[in-house]
């Protein structure tokens, strides 16, 4: 009975103090106001004087309320700190920051879901790479590791490829390649273990030079979602692994718990790069060129005289005919041989995007208009020795047709060069071949 009127009064009390609160905010935001109307008002000087004193002297009580209630908030913060140092003696661990495994499960699991937490709300407005850097260093707050890299299976499923890398060495970690089946961290992945690894040297040959300098020990963490092991996440440490009982059960639920955040981020991931590429060619679809011209443009409106763009469109002669002969399957493997042989042709810095159907466009960034008619010649000419293999016995000869564009010189904006690039390669067709594609005629259809 006398707890339930204990708790009856502290209920009352903090409702009180919640209104006063509250009361003490909404003076606060009307004090300029009142302020305002007393300075305009018609009251004579002595009056103005005396309401302007009162005001200032609310104000002075505010200040020394909320200094009251701060200093009464750290003497809260300092008896729970005080109560959890004493929970923690009583159950016989030890607090030491050196020692992060000793940290109570409560708290621990309060860290994890904070990382939980801040990754979920970001999670729409962070590209993947963003969202690993964002749970590696709050991750670092518990797990005192060097470096740490995310490691998921290639497309044969031989080695482990890192995705991801945060810390000491990190840009060449991410070029890490490990064999599944002789490497630690392939060991983890495969067995769904925790794999602690006291010396690094015999693995260094799996890392590009100087990926693991300075990093003695390892912890390999696979990584579930979905009911199975997605990847795995290694932790480099500067000295002798963290292999006891209690540091175990917690990596085991980093890589339970995180494992699902990072699964999600790589399929968001993937979505994503699947949005943006053709999926029979596996090259940049035409949302991707629009992306990357729009940003080009950009910078060519900068310079405009110091990097010319030009865009060319593409397709292939009679590819209708073709497709209705030898049945689409044929077309399809076609698409893919011309796409790999104009991209042979072309420049590093040039993007080539498949479109609809059989076009192709291509941004030539920082081309004049020389380099472009060689471009376009050698495009030809590829296609011109490398017949495309229908069969053991039958091949077939391609030939393309072409259209460009240049900025500034045929329209400012994407969408009129992408315009007037289709229309000369319609154009192509019909006129005179030498007026339209400036290369030896032999290359044209």
């Amino acid at each position: 009975m006398d707890n339930f009127v204990k708790r009856s009064r502290a209920g009352r009390n903090a409702g009180f103090a919640n209104r006063f609160q509250f009361a003490l905010v909404a003076f606060g935001l009307s004090a300029p106001l009142i302020t305002f109307l007393v300075g305009v008002s018609n009251f004579d000087a002595r009056a103005k004087i005396a309401l302007l004193v009162a005001l200032s002297f609310v104000y002075f009580i505010i200040c020394v309320w909320t200094l009251w209630q701060m200093r009464k908030s750290a003497s809260i913060a300092e008896g729970v700190e005080k109560f959890l140092k004493t929970e923690q003696e009583s159950k016989g661990v030890t607090a030491d920051a050196d020692d992060w495994w000793a940290d109570p499960d409560g708290g621990w699991n309060e860290k994890i879901a904070t990382i939980e937490g801040v990754s979920e709300f970001f999670g729409s407005s962070l590209r993947p790479a963003d969202i690993f850097r964002l749970i590696a260093s709050r991750l670092n707050k518990i797990v005192p590791f060097s470096a740490v890299a995310l490691f998921v299976p290639s497309m044969d499923r031989k080695h482990l490829i890192a995705r991801n890398a945060f810390g000491n060495n990190a840009v060449l970690l991410e070029n890490a390649k490990l064999p599944i089946d002789s490497s630690a961290t392939g060991r983890a992945f495969l067995s769904g273990q925790i794999e602690f690894l006291t010396d690094l040297a015999g693995e260094e040959i799996y890392f590009p030079d100087g990926a693991v300098s300075g990093l003695v020990s390892s912890t390999s963490v696979p990584l579930w979602g979905d009911g199975e092991i997605f990847g795995v996440l290694m932790f480099f440490f500067p000295e002798g692994p963290i292999d006891n009982e209690r540091a175990t059960d917690y990596f085991r639920v980093i890589g339970v718990r995180l494992g699902q955040l990072l699964l999600g981020s790589l399929a968001y991931e993937k979505s994503l790069s699947s949005a943006l590429t053709d999926s029979l060619t596996k090259m940049p679809n035409e949302r991707a060129f629009y992306v990357v011209l729009e940003n080009q443009l950009a910078e060519s409106q900068r310079f405009r005289d110091e990097r010319p763009l030009t865009v060319l469109a593409i397709d292939i002669v009679d590819f209708d005919q073709i497709n209705h002969k030898y049945g689409h399957s044929t077309g399809d493997q076609m698409l893919g041989f011309v796409a790999q042989g104009i991209s042979s042709q072309l420049r590093r810095m040039d993007f080539l995007a498949r479109s609809l159907n059989d076009e192709f466009l291509i941004i030539l960034p920082k081309a004049s208009g020389r380099m472009v008619s060689e471009i376009i010649h050698r495009i030809a000419k590829y296609f011109d020795e490398n017949s495309f293999r229908i069969a053991d016995s039958e091949s077939l000869n391609i030939w393309l047709s072409f259209g460009r564009a240049t900025f500034w010189k045929d329209g400012e904006t994407a969408e009129d060069l992408v315009n007037t690039a289709r229309q000369r390669k319609q154009l192509s067709k019909l006129e005179a071949p030498p007026k339209v594609l400036k290369f030896p005629k032999e290359y044209i259809n």
